[in-house]
């Protein structure tokens, strides 16, 4: 039996698990806007709580995002971290892969999308219509466009009402919800930490590229 953890610091509140096979042995959802002091912490008490050690995991699997900024870093350090120590192999798993799933939109032909808040007016959507799946970033004419009358996922309360003309059905996401995508990560054979980035939809060079305005109103 694979014995693995999850760790998902994506959203608002974070969480981590421990899975052996697809049973989910034991969970904790770690308090909001805390997730850098309060996961490592979490990790060393469940694995105590149910007799594991580190060494004995057969991977690590990590929601690498999109997200808060903050919160998949915090997610893929602490997961690379413990996986460079142990010498475990690491799955990352897309925080829209999961929804879709969690939704049912997943191994569907006519599917739907899954909808993350981006900020700004902007959107992550994973489409899994026609039988693939894309993520994309977009705005809200876009999203309107691309959804017609297909069914629309959301993992946040505050999308309700921006997104009422589209009917959103809302699944909240628990870090054991990863847990399907990350055993088949790992039986399609882990990589090296290394490896795993961020996955933030938009390229690095929108999110690092954009000018910092100084005190005194001057580009940084």
């Amino acid at each position: 039996m694979l014995k693995v953890l999850v760790i998902d610091t994506c959203g608002e509140v974070g969480g981590v698990a421990l899975g052996e096979d697809e049973d989910v042995v034991a969970s904790e959802v770690l308090p909001a806007r805390e997730a850098s002091s309060a996961l490592l912490p979490a990790i060393a008490r469940l694995m105590e709580e149910q007799g594991w050690a580190l060494a004995e995991l057969d991977g690590v699997g990590v929601v690498s995002g999109p997200g808060s900024f903050t919160g998949v870093r915090v997610g893929l350090a602490a997961a690379k971290g413990l996986c460079e120590a142990a010498g475990l192999g690491l799955v990352g798993v897309s925080r829209l892969e999961v929804l879709a799933e969690a939704g049912g939109l997943s191994g569907t032909w006519d599917g739907g999308f899954a909808v993350l808040d981006a900020g700004r007016g902007e959107f992550y959507v994973r489409s899994s219509v026609d039988g693939s799946a894309r993520e994309v970033l977009c705005g809200m004419e876009e999203l309107r466009e691309m959804v017609g009358g297909s069914r629309v996922v959301i993992a946040e309360e505050k999308l309700v009402e921006a997104l009422a003309d589209l009917r959103p059905e809302v699944v909240l996401l628990r870090p054991e919800l990863a847990l399907p995508a990350v055993l088949r990560g790992l039986k399609a054979g882990a990589v090296d930490a290394a490896l795993i980035d961020a996955n933030y939809v938009r390229g690095e060079r929108e999110i690092y590229g954009k000018a910092r305005v100084g005190a005194v109103g001057e580009k940084a």
